[in-house]
């Protein structure tokens, strides 16, 4: 009787133990440092040549279009202009 009673106890103080342990982990992970998020560029707009996106203040315009880069609208003038 008297061991069973021995047993009794050290299950509790390992049940307790475990316990305790488990609610420390998961405290220490939630207040684990979230990623930075990325910052908002703004709008994006695709580049009426070759479909690339890009955020808009850094599209080139050209009338009502826009465009990835400066050669891109320049091309797409001279190929409308062609044509």
């Amino acid at each position: 009787m008297r061991d069973m009673r021995l047993l009794l106890l050290i299950a509790a103080i390992v049940g307790v133990f475990l316990i305790v342990r488990t609610l420390l982990l998961s405290n220490s992970r939630r207040k684990a440092p979230l990623p930075e998020r990325l910052k908002e560029q703004g709008t994006v707009v695709r580049c009426a040549h070759c479909g690339m996106h890009v955020p808009q203040f850094e599209a080139h315009r050209s009338g009502n279009r826009m465009y990835c880069s400066r050669e891109h609208a320049l091309e797409d003038a001279r190929n409308h202009q062609d044509g």
